[in-house]
Order: C-alpha cells, then sequence, then structure tokens
C-alpha cells in the first residue's frame, strides 16, 4: 500500500479496536506489517524550500552588488562557484544515502537547480550569448530536472513543471503570433518529451511512487496548460486564424480527465485526483461557454479545421483507449463529464457554416443537464458518482439561463433565492444521506 492508505489504516485501527472488528493483538500486527514509514512531506519540503530560497536570494544580492566593478574572470568565478559549492555539498549528502533527511535533499537540490539558473543567466550576459529567455528556460529545466531523480527532490520536481509549462506556453504565444514561426519548437513533439522527464522520479522505477497531494496537483495543472499550449500550436494555420483551439482544448482536458489510475487511486477521494478535478472544472467550464450561440457556432465549426490535424487525431486515440479502460474500471462519472468534449463531433454532419448556433447551444445544456442528472443518479444507485458536483451543474445551468430570460428583475431575484434554498437542502440531503463520510468522487 501507498504511504496514503497506510496512513488511513492507522487511523481507522483504533475504532475497530473500541467496535470489536479487530482484537488488540491484530490490530498490532497490523501496524507492524503496514507501518507509516516517515518521508518528506509537504512540512519537510516546505523547510528544504525555504531555506534554498533564502540562500539563494542572498547569493543573487552578493553577487549583484558592485557587479559592474568586477573584471570577466571574477564575473566568471562567482558565476560558476555557487554550482561548484552547490555540487559538492550535494556529493555529501548523497554519500549520506538513506541517513540524509528529506529536508537536506530539498535544501540542496533546490540550491543546485537555482545555482545552475544563474551559472547560464550569468555567463549568457558575460559572453552576450545569442539567444531569449525561453532558451534559457528550456536548457534550465533539461539540467535541473536529474537533480530531482538523483535527490528525490519534490521541489524541484515543482520547478521543473512549471519551467517546461511556462516554456510551452511562450513558444504557444509565439506560434500564434507568427513573430518567428521558424524558431518555434515543434511541441506537440516536446512538450510530451519533457513532460516524461519527470518520470524516472513519478512513478518511480518500481511503478509504485506516488507524488504528493501538493505535487500532484502541479503535475495535472502543468500538464493540462501544456496541453492546451500544445493545442494553440497545432491549430495555428497560415490561411485561418486559430479556429481548432476552443476543441482542440476539450479534448485535451478530457485526456487529462481520463488519465488511468489504479485500484487504490480510484478509491482515493476527490481531492487526491486533482487530474479529475481540474480537467473536470475545465470541460464544465468550456461547456458552459458553449451554451451561448456565438461560442457554439465557433466550437462545432472549429471541428471541420481540427479533423484534418494529426495532433487531434492522437488526442482522439489517447481519449478512446484511456476511455476503453475507464470503462472496464466502472468509472462511470469521469467517462460521463468526457462525454461533453466529443459533443461537437456528434453534432458537425447535421450542422453546415451558414447555420447559426443556438440548435449547438441547446443540445450542449441538454447534455449538461443529462450529465448532472447522471453524477446524481450514480450515487443513489451506490455507485462512485457526484451528487453534489451535479446538483452544483443543474444550479449553474438554471441560473444562467435565468439571467438570459425577459423577466423581471424581482422574478429573477425571487428564483435565484429559491435556488440557493433547494441547492442547501439537497447538499443537506446528501449529507445525511452517506453514512460514510468519504467517497462519493469521480474515480
Amino acid at each position: 500500500m501507498s504511504l496514503p492508505h497506510h496512513l488511513w489504516l492507522a487511523e481507522q485501527l483504533p475504532a475497530w479496536e473500541r467496535e470489536g472488528i479487530v482484537t488488540a493483538d491484530g490490530a498490532r500486527m497490523l501496524r507492524e506489517r503496514y507501518a507509516a514509514e516517515p518521508q518528506g512531506g509537504l512540512a519537510q519540503m516546505i523547510v528544504g524550500a525555504v531555506g534554498a530560497l533564502l540562500i539563494g536570494t542572498g547569493l543573487v544580492a552578493v553577487l549583484a552588488y558592485n557587479w559592474d566593478d568586477f573584471p570577466r574572470w571574477v564575473r566568471l568565478l562567482l558565476a560558476l562557484g555557487p554550482l561548484a559549492a552547490s555540487q559538492a555539498v550535494s556529493w555529501w549528502v548523497l554519500r549520506q544515502d538513506e541517513a540524509a533527511k528529506p529536508w537536506q535533499r530539498e535544501a540542496v537540490a533546490l540550491v543546485q537547480t537555482l545555482a545552475a539558473g544563474a551559472a547560464m543567466a550569468l555567463v549568457s550576459q558575460i559572453y552576450n550569448l545569442p539567444g531569449n529567455w525561453t532558451d534559457l528556460v528550456f536548457w534550465w529545466c533539461l539540467v535541473s530536472v536529474p537533480l530531482a531523480w538523483v535527490l528525490r527532490s519534490q521541489a524541484v520536481a515543482i520547478v521543473y513543471l512549471i519551467g517546461i509549462a511556462v516554456w510551452t506556453v511562450a513558444q504557444a504565444g509565439e506560434r500564434a503570433s507568427w513573430s518567428s514561426p521558424a524558431e518555434v519548437a515543434d511541441l506537440r513533439l516536446w512538450f510530451p518529451l519533457l513532460l516524461a522527464g519527470i518520470l524516472p522520479l513519478w512513478p518511480g522505477p518500481e511503478l509504485r511512487d506516488r507524488p504528493a497531494s501538493g505535487s500532484r496537483l502541479v503535475l495535472a495543472a502543468a500538464t493540462l496548460i501544456g496541453l492546451i499550449a500544445v493545442a494553440v500550436y497545432a491549430s495555428v494555420c497560415p490561411r485561418e486564424p486559430i479556429q481548432a483551439l476552443f476543441w482542440l482544448a476539450m479534448l485535451s482536458t478530457a485526456a487529462v480527465l481520463l488519465f488511468p489510475l489504479d485500484r487504490h487511486g480510484i478509491a482515493e477521494p476527490l481531492t487526491r485526483k486533482p487530474q479529475v478535478l481540474l480537467g473536470g472544472l475545465s470541460l464544465f467550464v468550456m461547456a458552459l461557454i458553449a451554451t451561448y450561440e456565438d461560442p457554439a457556432r465557433q466550437l462545432v465549426k472549429g471541428v471541420g479545421f481540427a479533423l484534418p490535424l494529426g495532433w487531434c487525431w492522437l488526442l482522439l486515440a489517447v481519449i478512446a483507449g484511456f476511455a476503453t479502460l475507464a470503462f472496464r474500471q466502472g468509472r462511470s462519472a469521469v467517462l460521463a463529464v468526457a462525454g461533453l468534449a466529443l459533443v461537437p463531433l456528434l453534432v458537425a454532419p447535421f450542422w453546415s457554416p451558414g447555420d447559426d448556433g443556438w440548435p449547438v447551444a441547446i443540445t450542449y445544456s441538454l447534455v449538461l443537464l443529462a450529465t448532472a442528472i447522471v453524477l446524481i443518479a450514480l450515487e443513489f444507485l451506490g455507485r462512485q458518482g457526484a451528487a453534489r458536483i451535479g446538483a452544483a451543474l443543474i444550479t449553474l445551468l438554471v441560473i444562467l439561463r435565468m439571467a438570459d430570460a425577459d423577466l423581471s428583475l424581482l422574478v429573477k431575484g425571487l428564483a435565484f433565492i429559491v435556488i440557493g434554498v433547494g441547492f442547501l437542502g439537497f447538499n443537506i440531503f446528501i449529507s445525511r444521506r452517506r453514512s460514510i463520510p468519504l467517497g462519493g468522487s469521480p474515480a
């Protein structure tokens, strides 16, 4: 079992002993067999990161003072000296092996990462090397990611993920502006490769080590942002504006939402599955936008521009594979939500460029309503659903349609009060109905 499950078991055993579910000897044997070994958690990472940032900030301040008065060889020594010192300390920590505390690994890894970035920037400035800031970010990421593997540093892994997300967004922005299209890297190849660079740390060589909750959130967010940036890159066409972006973004979000999980991951609460949380919320937001006439028309129009793209077919293939696995695992809730991304593909054959977008907008409203009902029904059928999310989605749909309706302000105000009371009452009912506090989250 992973560490969260060990901790959960340790929390449950006292109550099981009181209720007679397990004997005292049985509980003792379970504690010994599934002991929650201490690992570097959020507190350890914060301690190491704060210390490293303070040291790095101090070094920058020292180097910046009278920098212009130093000769070139002194500048070069000051640029490379901290990097060499941090490498020596890292070697010492590695020599300690398991005796090294998690905060020590985090601190030295982050200090060396900052020292490497500072050295690259200073050497570029000293010798006036050509390039722009995106080149520095790219090479900094490549140089730093081995530190995350070797020193098992969550902080460096997070810095790396943020770095590749920033670089991908910047490259996509240059591609969209057509300022220098020849110099922009092919993000359809580079982003998946850069994202795979974190795999030696997560899930690790034994395919069992999973990142902590905060690291999972950064990983899911960086993946989602990066894939949307790749969608921007793929949808740029010399003759047309970015027509395919809306639908490609929905497909990218659905792929993140459907990312495969093992049985332990499926059983975890929604807060420990940020790819489901971020992917589902993003898909809901885009689908709610598509319930309006003009965005709906642009969305279904973009299907014709997206289908000739190889990246679109790759996303569809990934979604099909992930959806097949999710179906076998019984993850009905995520399948229902992910289906929102396929609505434009199903509607496109019945729509022509001269048509307005209201039929598509109405279709999306009905599909969202059906999705919300499915999320509620799954929980009442004893399966993993999301009754509260379904109720919130229905509430948002009603509010949006009431806001558009040609009704008086008094009628709208009374309607909002009734909707709010109904929403709160439903949540109270769900809370009382659940016999187990945890659960009921979409897997």
